[in-house]
């Protein structure tokens, strides 16, 4: 069953340049910090680094201007948001189709065997379709 959902992807410009991804799923809103940038190519992956839940609106991640997170203090800037839809929401895997500008396609949230073993989950971001 799908659903549509929302996502934000900020450009956060630190130390440690990275995007910032928050997807909306039903009432909940996860986030992760991919350093490498956005897969473009099918069968690309990318280390997604999970930020765990958020409890603030989309709206306020939308209107913020700079930051803090694990990779330093920063400006951010919306790279790009739209809706989404959600083929599967698992714990350790997510598949989903973005409807943005730039984001869209089909792609898959994974945690591989690796990355459960860390204090924030290490997952992967793979464009599939």
């Amino acid at each position: 069953m799908s659903e549509t959902n929302n996502f934000i992807i900020h450009t956060h410009n630190t130390p440690h340049p990275h995007y910032d991804i928050y997807l909306q799923i039903g009432k909940d809103l996860k986030s992760w910090i991919v350093p490498n940038g956005i897969p473009d190519n099918t069968k690309e992956k990318k280390i997604a680094v999970e930020c765990g839940s958020n409890d603030q609106p989309l709206s306020k991640i939308a209107s913020t201007k700079s930051f803090e997170d694990s990779y330093g203090s920063g400006p951010v800037e919306i790279w790009d948001e739209g809706t989404f839809e959600a083929e599967t929401n698992k714990n350790i895997k997510i598949i989903i189709e973005p409807h943005g500008n730039k984001f869209k396609g089909k792609y898959i949230l994974h945690v591989p065997n690796w990355g459960r073993w860390t204090k924030n989950k290490l997952w992967t971001i793979e464009k599939i379709r």
